[in-house]
């Protein structure tokens, strides 16, 4: 029993030890928030960006931007991929070295990862090289996603908790790629209802993919989820609930972005090109007031 122990004791030690040299990851914490700002420039919603922006600017989409506290955010706008041979990874590299950031922020939640056995670009694009980054040289990581809750208890203002846990649920599902979506579509979406759903306000608003095939068949009868690609576009009021979503997010990200810099902190943020350009003159004009 003495030996069992010690090898229990043993193993859980050497766990720990992986976890604190970085071998083994888990996903980032996530960032609360203190006192949120009101911000006085809004942020671009995606529907003036789709018709008014994303045909008009660079990507990668990177600036900086300065307060008089002394902290500073270095903004990466780039496109979401795993392939480590693009630019845009020497990109980041450069400028996490230029600005020497002492917070790192990351957009998504990513998950575990074997550092020994799995690259982090492949597993998760710019938000895994970032990390990987922030975790050697020992500064501080954070998703900038809001935690869901937080971000239900927004939405559920605007929105019916049927639809919006339509949205968690098929949000995941419709970013799998053409050539990856799955053999079976409704165990798939099944998952993701079960691990997508599971909060205040929405719990048990849907419970089946037949719930959400229904809905979507009397809603948008011209179209099957499960070979949709949502791309820039939702149907209907989905569309509505991923536009508030986004700004959601946005919100919070900037917002983190602001409490650290007023402290002096120099941010370092990824994320798509999209949400670059469109927080933009939000956050120069926030920082400008600090």
């Amino acid at each position: 029993m003495k030996r069992f122990i010690l090898t229990i004791l043993t193993l859980v030690v050497i766990v720990l030890a992986l976890f604190y040299f970085n071998v083994f990851w888990k996903s980032p914490s996530f960032y609360r928030i203190e006192n949120p700002n009101t911000l006085t420039v809004p942020v671009v919603d995606m529907n003036t960006y789709m018709t008014e922006m994303i045909s008009n600017h660079r990507r990668p989409y990177i600036y900086s931007v300065s307060a008089n506290t002394g902290g500073k955010v270095v903004v990466l706008g780039v496109e979401h991929t795993s392939d480590p041979s693009k630019t845009q990874f020497d990109s980041i590299r450069q400028y996490w070295k230029e600005h020497q950031p002492t917070v790192a922020l990351v957009e998504g939640r990513m998950g575990f990862l074997i550092r020994w056995t799995q690259n982090p670009i492949e597993r998760y694009g710019e938000s895994g090289l970032l990390s990987d980054l922030a975790k050697k040289g020992g500064v501080d990581l954070y998703t900038w996603e809001p935690h869901r809750d937080d971000e239900v208890e927004l939405l559920i203002q605007k929105h019916s908790a049927e639809k919006l846990a339509m949205f968690y649920s098929l949000r995941p599902y419709f970013g799998i790629s053409k050539a990856n979506k799955p053999e079976n579509p409704e165990e798939k979406l099944q998952g993701y209802i079960d691990s997508r759903t599971d909060y205040n306000h929405i719990k048990g608003a849907v419970e089946t993919w037949e719930d959400i095939d229904k809905i979507w068949q009397k809603d948008f009868p011209d179209l099957d989820w499960r070979t949709y690609s949502s791309g820039y576009g939702w149907p209907g009021y989905l569309h509505d609930i991923w536009n508030s979503s986004n700004l959601a997010r946005d919100e919070h990200m900037i917002n983190i972005i602001i409490e650290e810099v007023k402290k002096g902190e120099t941010v370092i943020v990824t994320m798509g090109s999209s949400h670059a350009p469109r927080i933009e003159n939000t956050l120069k004009a926030a920082l400008k007031a600090l």
